[in-house]
């Protein structure tokens, strides 16, 4: 499955680990799957309905020599293993597990929002946008391989319904009178008090 710079001095086998004591560099390794801490959350866990979330996590590994170390793939398990424990060079192009991310909506349906993979710090993301109202529970799982044992965790979010959009305030229709009668009554007024007032200039023009 993947190999280990180990010159031993004998093995023993009991309940799935071996364990060796490596003349390389004069320690005892017990080697098998380790133990794994999944982690996830969402910065605001309260929207309002149409908004995304950004769901965040980590997985990683519990082992006693190497906890709180990320999780990473069975590929890439010799050289990280030889980097964490045996003084080797890190790898720079190292991948992590990959985690399906899951939610139960507030209708009691499970949805499968997608499936991520883990970087090398054991950081995985992914945005999520709810399609109704209500309360959601986002479980974010790693299933175990060949190296890891599995684990999960939950975090929940609450979307609000949308602030209703207010009416369009009703424009008044102006009604023929005002567009025509109105503004040509008030212009024969104005004109009539023009000619009077130019009747009277005139009168009083022709007093002696």
């Amino acid at each position: 499955m993947w190999k280990l710079l180990d010159f031993n001095k004998g093995l023993s086998i009991a309940d799935g680990y071996i364990v060796t004591e490596n003349e390389y560099d004069s320690n005892v390794y017990c080697v098998g799957k380790g133990q794994t801490a999944a982690t996830v959350s969402v910065q605001n866990d309260v929207i309002t309905d149409g908004n995304s979330v950004l769901i965040k996590g980590t997985v990683t590994d519990q082992s006693i020599g190497a906890k709180g170390t990320p999780a990473i793939a069975d590929a890439d398990m010799q050289a990280w293993m030889e980097y964490l424990y045996e003084q080797q060079a890190k790898p720079t192009d190292a991948k992590g597990v990959t985690v399906p991310l899951d939610t139960i909506d507030p209708n009691g349906n499970f949805v499968h929002i997608g499936t991520v993979t883990s970087d090398a710090s054991g950081m995985f993301k992914k945005t999520f946008t709810p399609e109704v109202p209500g309360e959601y529970t986002i479980v974010a799982s790693f299933a175990g391989s060949k190296s890891y044992y599995a684990s999960y965790a939950e975090t929940a979010i609450s979307v609000l319904d949308a602030p209703a959009t207010p009416a369009p305030s009703a424009v008044p229709v102006q009604s023929t009178a005002d567009l025509y009668f109105v503004p040509a009554i008030a212009g024969i007024i104005v004109a009539i008090i023009i000619v009077g007032a130019v009747l009277a200039l005139l009168m009083l023009r022709k007093r002696p």
